[in-house]
């Protein structure tokens, strides 16, 4: 029987030393998967340190490639970049994607792929059960997970970590939504079907997630659904105003909805795309054309 391939996208930005813990990790879990054949796509995201990619002893991994973006766009663009990218050259696949950092287990993949094969055409996303931030960033979190739903009627507790058959990309990419978030791009777009998995710990460092991160992440995501949310603004507004007698609530509340509007319509002007040039946005490439 023919081994279906899987690729494993997987941004990063400088940290060279967490992705080849994670590769190894990849490459362990591997063992496990025989009607696969399993390919990384690295998208380096203009990386000012030198690339230093482990390949060799990878029993289980056929290939690693890299694509070098022309400048540093984040990890949300890269992730697009790169599914635009196997969109272009490759057909009839599985696709895993995951942070370089750890926190997305590599022992997740197997049973991520497992429901992929099984619903073609789902989206397989890793819902975390528990985070692991100080205690302000993880109530702050569930207050963007309330406020998300409460404009976008979606609950979007995943993140990039996700599975899915390449039938799925014309779905994650439609009208280039996946360049402001590719949780939104997903919950938006393609039927969803959630799995639950503890978070891992990171192999090195501390997270650099603060206030303005995850503030500039929530507003990315609700940005993909900036029609929904004017429509559900202007409820809001005529709900404020007929059940709010108290004008100083009223006045609050109708100046935080037009402030969240405001961001997000700027959020949205600012990362949104029009027509991708992926020869202009790729500095250098060692990927491979092939099915």
């Amino acid at each position: 029987m023919k081994k279906k391939l899987h690729v494993i996208l997987i941004p990063v930005f400088n940290d060279w030393k967490s992705l080849n813990r994670l590769i190894y990790e990849i490459n362990k879990e591997f063992k496990k998967l025989n009607n696969f054949q399993n390919e990384i796509l690295i998208v380096d995201d203009k990386s000012t340190k030198e690339r230093n990619t482990l390949n060799k002893n990878l029993k289980n991994i056929k290939k690693i490639s890299v694509i070098k973006l022309a400048k540093n766009s984040g990890s949300q663009k890269a992730i697009a970049i790169g599914l635009s990218y196997l969109r272009k050259y490759k057909k009839n696949f599985f696709i895993t994607v995951m942070d370089s950092d750890g926190e997305d287990k590599p022992s997740e993949i197997i049973k991520m792929l497992v429901e992929a094969k099984k619903f073609k055409g789902f989206v397989i996303t890793s819902n975390r059960k528990k985070r692991e931030e100080a205690f302000l960033i993880r109530f702050l979190y569930k207050i963007h997970l309330v406020l998300t739903f409460i404009f976008t009627f979606k609950w979007i507790s995943f993140g990039n970590f996700t599975s899915f058959h390449s039938q799925n990309l014309d779905n994650i990419l439609k009208k280039n939504n996946s360049w402001l978030a590719h949780s939104g791009a997903v919950a938006k777009n393609c039927k969803i079907k959630r799995l639950f998995a503890k978070r891992g710990k990171r192999y090195f460092d501390k997270s650099n997630l603060n206030l303005i991160n995850l503030i500039e992440h929530s507003l990315r995501v609700n940005a993909v659904f900036l029609e929904r949310i004017l429509v559900s603004s202007t409820i809001y507004f005529f709900v404020i105003n007929l059940f709010l007698f108290t004008s100083l609530l009223k006045t609050l509340s109708v100046g935080a909805l037009i402030i969240f509007l405001i961001l997000s319509i700027f959020v949205k002007k600012k990362h949104s795309v029009v027509n991708i040039d992926l020869d202009r946005l790729i500095e250098t490439s060692n990927f491979k054309n092939g099915k």
